[in-house]
């Protein structure tokens, strides 16, 4: 689910720079590093379920924050 066109070359030529649209201006990045394995399963259920990791994850991530009342 992700998309090659995601990321250019900078102008100063050191590295990538991700292309945002509008509606990603406000969020904040976090990197997740997980096993191959669990990574693989994810992503086979958000195939099925047919939504994006980032959706599943931030929902995960919601719902334990509501449970816990932060």
């Amino acid at each position: 689910m992700t998309d090659p066109k995601d990321a250019e070359k900078s102008v100063d030529g050191q590295g990538t720079k991700r292309r945002r649209t509008r509606i990603y201006r406000d969020r904040r990045t976090v990197s997740l590093r997980m096993e191959p394995d669990l990574h693989e399963r994810m992503m086979g259920l958000c195939d099925d379920m047919r939504i994006p990791a980032n959706t599943y994850i931030s929902g995960l991530i919601g719902n334990d924050l509501k449970k816990r009342k932060k």
